[in-house]
C-alpha cells in the first residue's frame, strides 16, 4: 500500500514537471513547423522552433513569424534554412530559436501573446550544405 502511494505521488510530480508541448504553426510539402516558449523569469523569453522534414528530399525553407501582444504585432522574425530529408531540427539543440526584443517573459507567457506563421515557403533542394 505504501509503495502504491509513493508511486502515485511520483507520477503526479513527474506530470507537473512536464516540459511545455510544441504547438503546430504550419505544414507544407511534408515539412512541419512547431513552436513553444522557453520562459525563465531570470532571462529573456526564447521562442523555440521544431522543424520536421518528412518528405523524401531536402527542403530549403523561408519562415516569417509574427509575434503579437494584445492583438498588436510587436515583432516579426524571419529565418532561412535547409533541412535534409527525414530530419528534425529541434529548438536550441540543433534548430532555430529567437530571443524577442519586444516582449518580456511575463508578456510571452500571457494568453494575450500570439505567434503566427505569416510566411512559409519550401523548395526542394538537391542537398543541404
Amino acid at each position: 500500500m505504501k509503495h502504491g502511494i509513493l508511486l502515485l505521488l511520483a507520477l503526479a510530480t513527474a506530470a507537473g514537471c512536464k516540459a511545455p508541448q510544441f504547438i503546430q504553426a504550419g505544414e507544407k510539402d511534408g515539412v512541419s513547423v512547431d513552436y513553444r516558449w522557453n520562459i525563465n523569469a531570470a532571462k529573456p523569453p526564447e521562442l523555440l522552433l521544431k522543424i520536421a522534414n518528412k518528405s523524401g528530399s531536402a527542403q530549403h525553407l523561408h519562415l516569417e513569424l509574427d509575434l503579437s501582444y494584445q492583438a498588436f504585432t510587436v515583432e516579426q522574425l524571419t529565418a532561412d534554412t535547409c533541412i535534409p530529408a527525414g530530419r528534425t531540427f529541434n529548438g536550441k539543440f540543433n534548430g532555430i530559436y529567437f530571443i524577442p526584443k519586444a516582449l518580456t517573459s511575463e508578456q510571452a507567457a500571457s494568453t494575450d501573446c500570439k505567434v503566427q506563421l505569416s510566411g512559409f515557403t519550401t523548395e526542394k533542394a538537391p542537398h543541404c550544405p
